[in-house]
């Protein structure tokens, strides 16, 4: 008897190895020939006859199990290593952006730090008056507005506003009169958006005049406002007026 389970043993290892897995023909069923071989067996030593077909469906149900967590195990992996080059290749492209945008930053900050230096440099502008006037044309408002919109951002300039008169006159009068015209200019820069801590006003009156009576061509010059630019923290005077 025991002679004839290990033979029935034997043949249904032989079915289990190579007959029922000869379609496939491929190493990934393994694990469940194994498992109906090994079922096959024990269910013959254990039960006869009856205990082989019983193993031998236990093995194959045990051999689907593996196969199947094989299969889950391999897309889990192949899910990780995509998983894992997405990360990288996100991650690549956050440290390429954040280059691009340093460097861009960079870029910015040297263009507008050498405008602010040739805005400075260029800002020596004189205004000019008629005789006894301290009022401007419109058109001349509407340059110095946009002057000013140009300005009114750099927070660590200061606009020096001086104003200054002819040698006609009498001196006390010219004193305010170019008081008056350095206001008018300082009202269009507020007005424009520069900030009032960034403006400094002088009035000298005539005292800077350099024209002589007969030259009123010379005289023109003399009845102004100097606007020039200066660095934040330079000592400036406001005017009394």
């Amino acid at each position: 008897m025991t002679r004839k389970i290990i033979i029935t043993a034997l043949t249904a290892l032989t079915f289990a190895t190579t007959g029922w897995t000869a379609e496939s023909g491929a190493e990934d069923h393994s694990k469940e020939r194994v498992g109906l071989a090994g079922g096959a067996i024990v269910g013959g030593l254990a039960g006869g006859p009856m205990g082989l077909v019983i193993g031998a469906a236990l093995g194959g149900w045990l051999g689907d199990e593996f196969d199947t967590e094989r299969r889950e195990r391999n897309d889990f992996e192949a899910r990780w290593q995509e998983a894992e080059a997405t990360a990288a290749s996100l991650n690549e492209a956050v440290i390429d952006s954040e280059r691009r945008l340093s460097r861009a930053t960079s870029t910015h900050r040297r263009e507008s730090m050498a405008m602010r230096e040739r805005v400075r440099d260029a800002l020596d502008v004189q205004i000019l008056f008629k005789t006894g006037a301290s009022e401007l044309a419109d058109i001349t408002r509407e340059r110095l507005a946009r002057l000013a919109e140009l300005i009114a951002d750099m927070d660590d300039l200061l606009v020096h506003v001086e104003g200054h008169a002819d040698a006609r006159g009498n001196p006390e009068f010219n004193a305010q009169l170019s008081a008056h015209r350095a206001a008018t200019v300082r009202d269009i820069l507020l007005r424009a958006g520069v900030p009032a801590g960034q403006i400094i006003v002088d009035a000298y009156g005539e005292s800077d005049a350099v024209a002589a009576i007969q030259d009123l061509d010379g005289m023109a010059l003399d009845r102004r406002v100097q606007l020039t630019l200066i660095p934040a923290g330079t000592d400036g005077r406001v005017a009394q007026e």
